[in-house]
């Protein structure tokens, strides 16, 4: 658990490291700047809390029940309620992030079923095996209603 000094700061110095720390998150341009920001700032079990708590808000926000969101990340019921409420009450920063998480998970969800349907409206090409494209096929259909994807 991280701990913070019992000693403390003066409330502008206390604004000023704030701003400097928002203002330098806000300028790095890349995922791989942050990343690298976050892993030399961070401790790992710090990236792994902070990272679980985003996974708890996307997939409450997904309508995960607790018990199915507290197997799939290995966390507490109480972990969760805490990120639920903290999502009713306040949470604009977490809804923000995620919808543009899900709305890029649905922009590649398209692009995904465009290229799957344009494949079942043209046939293959010339010289192909059509006996086994049929069989993929139908095995994507079915692995497709049973709720597994195939890569």
């Amino acid at each position: 658990m991280a701990q913070v000094s019992k000693h403390l700061l003066p409330k502008e110095v206390e604004e000023r490291l704030f701003d400097v720390f928002w203002q330098t998150i806000a300028d790095l341009k890349t995922k791989e700047a942050v990343k690298k920001f976050l892993h030399d700032l961070l401790s790992p079990t710090e990236k792994t809390m902070l990272s679980k708590r985003l996974g708890i808000a996307i997939l409450l926000l997904k309508g995960y029940d607790y018990r199915s969101i507290s197997e799939i990340l290995k966390v507490s019921t109480a972990t969760i309620m805490l990120i639920n409420n903290w999502l009713k009450t306040e949470g604009d920063g977490y809804k923000t992030a995620i919808k543009k998480i899900l709305k890029k998970e649905k922009q590649e969800e398209f692009w995904d079923n465009l290229e799957e349907k344009l494949a079942e409206l043209f046939p293959p090409r010339y010289g192909t095996n059509w006996k086994g494209k049929r069989k993929d096929y139908y095995e994507r259909l079915r692995l497709k209603r049973r709720g597994r994807s195939i890569l």
